[in-house]
């Protein structure tokens, strides 16, 4: 087969595989091939090795994504989610459906895939964060996409549903298409527990997650679309591999030792090899831990991305098998492969039916397979019962004998399966769910809580409990599924159940649940502040507690929190550090007029609610808290992380007085990092003299602080470029982003004095003479501890590699690096494949400052960049003169032109390390 992007199984324990020919490179190609087709494999002897092979379908331009159910296919093919009805193994052409439009292929490895039946009958699937795209139905321009079609241009310009990044869901039936969760990076391969628990598995970013609907989780880069999330919930994974993960498969099959029972499979490409997780239940969610290097391809072009669990209870890897791991462009087109992975004594049953076309059999067989121990027969159980169900009533026995499953056997697995199959019928009334409320099993309670909202109408009788269970039920599953309900209660009123999850002091650590009530509650601020705050008040989750307190301050609800506060009450130091939290790089705000009493109320106690108290008078600027201020700061027995702060806060404001302070303070070796960072809020040419008089006598992370001061001002540029040129600043010291900001700061001339920087060689020579140096045994002999010295200061700043460095771009460590090629082209041309989340933002502000970097959160007032090599800076958007979005990277080309051979060779021999260097 060529080029298989995609595979499922159908109901005959058939394997179906989605040939995508038109993928031609990340950036590049949709339907020019033509003949991309879908494919049915089959074993018809039992031998183990497909002997029979179907065309389903040809031609369909870019097919993605596919899942078998309803008798027909359902195909991703960007720009659409398609229904292609079954007729003897063709296509029906004329009876295609498109049910939703609107995915993008910016990045044609991040476009909608995944395709996978959840436990409640919905079809989910996963989309990648370069690609952003507005999913809706179809309108009377929606078309099928064949040969030389062109992709629609104007894509994102309908209304539709934003997603970039996260796992989605449409319902066979009900015809409706949500978002399961934001955030991410590549996820590629999702699948559920014997709990439903759905897990994924994701590219770049930590490989592992545990999803629950309604999350916001970790993104690779870019924003997200709620800018008051604040922080989203991170990886279960307590370890890393080498990155790029996919195809997600959790064994629930027979055919493996009990060992391997419950662990999550998963391919990784750079490794070559398929890994296995082991799930470990921790609070609400879980925590995931290294299980085995399952098994390790002996081929450098295995580029296994997907997987799945067989009828036979065998794991079936997806081989994209190409030279160029990482999909930039296709150099083997005619090398793709399925392969199975048994093992070798298999502990499979040979039960009736297990081989056969399960959907011949009748409702009682059908049910009799949701107690099997292959999870593979009862998922295509259910799914036939589901289809059937939405043609015609299911026999009055049949449902009693799903009932009676339910209610009578002591498995508590197969009571979740006949309660999937009971719901995803139409045969689990509102009664017999709110009844399931009261089960004794917890995820019996949690699920009945899911399917009550499913609908986003949850009756009378259910809110009740749900009341009652937030406030009594001691499973933390539990509170989680009433966390996520929060935002799916339609028009009932979410205050109570709300306020209860926050009595829950005991949930403070979790992994999930403050963040998800977060999530939930975050909407009510602009509904009632009153009421918000008063709940805050309220609350004993910390996390939550600060997060109400910021979002009263982003709502410009001051007055509002500071009476909250100022009633004193048990948690009063929260909505203090919350109130912090938000007034960070805001200029604008006003004192409100009843903080002077509460400030000095809290200041007449002592401990955390005083320092809090003082750090935001200082922040409203008011006199006496300005002159305390530079007490503290002049004060040398007076902590150091407390003179910290006092001059990171009369900076941020500017203070005149301070500019007469700074010489001695950069005296102090236990300040100097900070008062370095100070120079760059005043255009004072003293202190820029002063501070190249002592470059030399600096620390290596000091002079690289002076660097980034020295490039943010017209003033400062000028004296660093005339350091440079009269080489007493050498230009090795001075990263290739500096040189790129200062052409910006400086003007033209700084290219006289540095010579080209958006223009450097990138033509066949340059990759000749590159490839030339680092040919043969040259790297054999490479410094690998001096390689990473470069890394740390040439690319540490931005990238990651073996947990550490920065998090501007991507972490390396799962990177095609063993590839010269692959770096080559990374660093010669950082900007020919740019995702929209690293393309460099350069900001102009009213004091004269310029700032380049990623803007990573933004709200109606201040926005937030990351800068290379420097802590995230806010800026009141108030401030703002200009605002650039480029269409370069942040990466600069240029890496190596300040670089001798030998550097480059000990650079490359570490960037290509298998290990981490210590």
């Amino acid at each position: 087969m060529t080029q298989p992007m995609a595979f499922c199984w159908d109901d005959r324990g058939r394997l179906w595989v989605a040939e995508n020919k038109d993928y031609e490179s990340r950036g590049h190609g949709f339907s020019s091939a033509g003949d991309s087709r879908i494919l049915i494999l089959e074993d018809t002897n039992g031998d183990g090795v497909a002997d029979s092979r179907k065309v389903f379908m040809e031609g369909l331009a870019f097919p993605a994504a596919i899942a078998v159910g309803f008798d027909g296919l359902y195909v991703g093919a960007p720009p659409n989610l398609l229904f292609v009805p079954n007729k003897n193994d063709k296509a029906d052409m004329e009876k295609i459906e498109i049910l939703l439009t609107g995915w993008g292929i910016r990045d044609r490895h991040e476009t909608l895939n995944s395709l996978h039946w959840g436990p409640d009958g919905w079809l989910y699937g996963l989309q990648g964060f370069a690609t952003p795209s507005k999913i809706r139905k179809p309108t009377g321009d929606s078309k099928l996409y064949y040969h030389n079609d062109p992709f629609p241009e104007d894509l994102l310009e309908a209304d539709g549903v934003d997603i970039n990044g996260g796992v989605w869901r449409y319902h066979p039936t009900k015809d409706r298409f949500e978002v399961v969760a934001h955030g991410f990076s590549n996820p590629w391969g999702i699948d559920y527990d014997a709990k439903g628990q759905l897990f994924m598995t994701a590219c770049v970013i930590p490989h592992l997650w545990h999803v629950v609907p309604g999350g916001i989780y970790h993104r690779q880069g870019g924003q997200h679309f709620n800018p008051y999330v604040y922080e989203d919930i991170k990886t279960i994974a307590n370890h890393s591999h080498r990155s790029a993960h996919g195809g997600a498969r959790i064994y629930q099959s027979d055919a493996f030792p009990k060992v391997e029972q419950g662990k999550i499979f998963m391919a990784n490409i750079h490794e070559h090899s398929v890994l296995s997780d082991v799930l470990e239940p921790r609070g609400s969610g879980f925590v995931g831990k290294h299980g085995d290097d399952f098994m390790l391809a002996n081929n450098a072009q295995w580029v296994g991305f997907s997987m799945e669990i067989g009828p036979d209870g065998a794991l079936y890897a997806l081989d994209w098998h190409d030279a160029d791991i990482c999909g930039k462009e296709v150099l083997n087109s005619e090398t793709g492969r399925i392969f199975r992975i048994a093992a070798e004594k298999s502990l499979a049953k040979d039960f009736e039916g297990r081989y056969s076309d399960l959907d011949k059999m009748s409702e009682k067989q059908l049910i009799d397979l949701q107690t099997n121990p292959s999870d593979w027969h009862s998922r295509r159980a259910r799914g036939i019962l589901q289809k059937r169900a939405a043609k015609e009533k299911l026999q009055a026995n049949t449902v009693a004998g799903l009932k009676d499953l339910f209610n009578k056997n002591k498995n508590q697995d197969w009571r979740l399966r006949a309660m999937w199959t009971l719901h995803i019928t139409g045969n689990f009334s509102d009664t017999e769910l709110v009844q399931a409320l009261s089960d004794k099993d917890p995820h019996i309670r949690a699920w009945a809580i899911q399917l009550l909202c499913e609908d986003l109408n949850p009756s009378a009788e259910a809110m009740a409990k749900f009341k009652t269970m937030a406030k009594n039920d001691d499973s933390a599953v539990v509170r989680l599924y009433l966390a996520a309900a929060l935002q799916r209660l339609g028009t009932n009123d979410p205050w109570e159940i709300a306020t209860l999850l926050l009595q829950h002091a005991e949930d403070e650590k979790d992994n999930n649940l403050p963040k998800l009530i977060w999530f939930g509650i975050e909407p009510l601020m602009a509904k009632n502040p009153d009421k918000f705050l008063e709940m805050a008040a309220k609350s004993k989750i910390p996390l939550v507690t600060q997060y109400m307190a910021r979002r009263a301050v982003d709502a410009d609800e001051m007055e509002k929190l500071v009476a909250t506060i100022g009633k004193n009450g048990e948690h009063a130091e929260w909505l203090l550090a919350g109130m912090l939290s938000g007034m960070e790089g805001r200029a604008d705000l006003q004192t409100p007029p009843n903080w002077k009493s509460t400030a000095a109320k809290m200041q007449s106690s002592e401990g955390k609610k005083k320092n809090l108290s003082i750090q935001i008078s200082e922040l409203f600027g008011d006199t006496e808290a300005t002159q305390r201020a530079f007490a503290t700061l002049k004060n040398k027995n007076t902590p150091i992380d407390q003179r910290k702060r006092a001059l990171q806060t009369l900076s941020a404001q500017q203070r005149n007085e301070l500019i007469k302070e700074l010489p001695l303070l950069l005296q102090d070796a236990g300040l100097r990092l900070e008062a370095i960072r100070s120079v760059g809020a005043f255009d004072n040419e003293a202190l820029g003299k002063l501070l190249i008089e002592n470059y030399s006598k600096y620390s290596p992370q000091e002079k690289a602080e002076v660097i980034n001061v020295l490039s943010s001002r017209p003033r400062y540029g000028g004296m660093l470029t005339k350091e440079i040129k009269e080489k007493r600043i050498p230009k090795n010291e001075v990263p290739a982003n500096v040189a790129r900001q200062l052409l910006r700061v400086v003007g033209s001339g700084f290219i006289e004095v540095w010579g080209p920087i958006e223009q450097v060689p990138s033509d066949a020579a340059a990759y000749a003479k590159y490839r030339g140096m680092l040919a043969g045994n040259s790297l054999a002999s490479a410094d690998l501890i001096r390689g990473k010295t470069l890394f740390q200061r040439s690319c540490g700043s931005c990238h990651k590699m073996y947990g550490e460095g920065g998090e501007m771009g991507p972490d390396l460590t799962g990177s095609n690096r063993t590839d010269v090629d692959y770096i080559l082209m990374n660093v010669l041309e950082p900007s020919a494949e740019i995702q929209d989340a690293y393309k460099m933002v350069v900001i102009n502000t009213r004091d004269g400052r310029t700032y380049s970097g990623n803007v990573i959160a933004e709200n109606q007032r201040q926005l937030t960049l990351r800068i290379v090599g420097q802590d995230p800076v806010i800026i009141n958007k108030s401030t703002i003169q200009s605002r650039e979005i480029t269409d370069v990277s942040m990466m600069p080309p240029g890496l190596f032109e300040n670089l001798s051979e030998r550097e480059i060779v000990d650079l490359m021999a570490y960037l290509k390390s298998n290990k981490a260097v210590n």
